[in-house]
């Protein structure tokens, strides 16, 4: 663990009075192992019912997301790496915006595929994520799910073909995604902040929390003041240039309950900001 970071147990509680939005990674920051525990969810409860809205921020499928913003007590979901974001309408039906138009992401997705697959064929151990199917614009080359795991020497040369294709490419805790375009998760977490939350930059800083655990989410370390790393972030921060302000004690979906706990113990003791309007 970094020594620049302080555990997040030393925070002060007045850092926290105005959060009313927090973006969580999924994979191993709300899980452990693709699973999802109960008292995780049950702190994804207690932050809705105190009036803080969560969106899950993924690399994950689009198939995934729509289960995760019908069904999770969440406002929004953002997913495949910044491609889209969903909101669920009052009468259910989803609200989705994409970067680009959808056919030019399709177009796009069938070129990435041409790419893993000469990816794949030099790293033999890895294999297409079994979510694939599911996507609408970026490609997931698994190398810790339904594989291996693989060595970071793998993962690398993963990352190194579909970005000698021209295409972006970050590593999870799970899959090697890759896309094309500029957009990643965070500028797609500010799009959603200011066009659907009607948030300033200003505001952003002070009232957005966000918590993750992998290289992936660098661009949202970097772009929110307020961001920490559950435990297990620690075997990636050597390799990262982007680190969150402040790291759990505890790992994957504990460490997500241990922020929350400390999130609503401060809105308790302080009372919301008379500044905050929370249904911006």
């Amino acid at each position: 663990m970094s020594g620049t970071m302080p555990p997040f147990s030393t925070i002060d509680s007045n850092t926290l009075r105005d959060v009313d939005v927090v973006l969580t990674d999924v994979d191993d920051t709300l899980t452990r192992h693709g699973k999802l525990c109960a008292s995780t969810l049950n702190a994804m409860e207690r932050l809705a019912a105190a009036g803080i809205r969560l969106v899950p921020v993924t690399g994950g499928c689009a198939g995934w997301c729509d289960h995760i913003v019908r069904a999770w007590p969440v406002a929004a979901v953002i997913g495949e790496s910044g491609a889209f974001r969903f909101i669920k309408r009052s009468d259910g039906s989803l609200d989705q915006r994409f970067v680009r138009p959808r056919e030019h992401l399709r177009e796009e997705q069938r070129r990435l595929l041409q790419l893993a697959e000469t990816a794949i064929s030099a790293v033999p151990a890895a294999r297409l994520a079994a979510d694939q199917p599911y996507r609408l614009a970026d490609v997931a080359i698994d190398h810790s799910q339904d594989v291996g795991p693989l060595g970071s020497a793998d993962i690398d040369r993963l990352i190194g073909y579909m970005r000698n294709g021209g295409a972006r490419a970050r590593a999870s805790s799970i899959h090697v995604n890759a896309w094309f375009g500029d957009h990643d998760k965070a500028s797609m977490a500010v799009s959603l902040l200011e066009e659907d939350f009607g948030f300033s930059a200003r505001e952003q800083e002070r009232r957005v929390l966000f918590i993750g655990d992998a290289p992936n989410d660098e661009s949202l370390f970097a772009r929110f003041p307020l961001s920490m790393g559950v435990a297990n972030i620690s075997q990636h921060l050597s390799t990262m240039q982007s680190h969150p302000r402040w790291i759990c004690q505890a790992s994957h979906g504990a460490g997500f309950e241990e922020m929350a706990e400390r999130l609503l113990a401060a809105r308790n003791c302080l009372g919301p900001s008379p500044e905050n309007n929370t249904s911006a």
